[in-house]
């Protein structure tokens, strides 16, 4: 299993994101801070990244999935979800 971070930019507020909020939620994503998440899956970043961006609504809209090592040195403040608890 791997832990990966997700952020994304919606550039487009007045649009329904809920379908990405479902979509996050349908993966066990955990909300660490407003558009950042976190998951623990055996999915690669590709799979995870293209399966939330048929969810975005705009080209203007940006998606980052990265690879994330809670084993490493980290400091966070006032997290929603601890990095750790991923």
């Amino acid at each position: 299993m791997a832990v990966f971070l997700i952020s994304y930019d919606l550039r487009k507020p007045d649009y329904d994101y809920q379908p990405l909020y479902d979509a996050l939620d349908e993966i066990g994503a955990k909300h660490i801070q407003d558009s950042v998440w976190g998951v623990n899956t055996t999915d690669s970043a590709e799979t995870v990244f293209d399966n939330l961006w048929q969810h975005l609504h705009s080209s203007k809209d940006r998606l980052f999935v990265v690879t994330f090592d809670k084993t490493k040195n980290f400091k966070a403040n006032n997290s929603i979800t601890k990095l750790s608890d991923l």
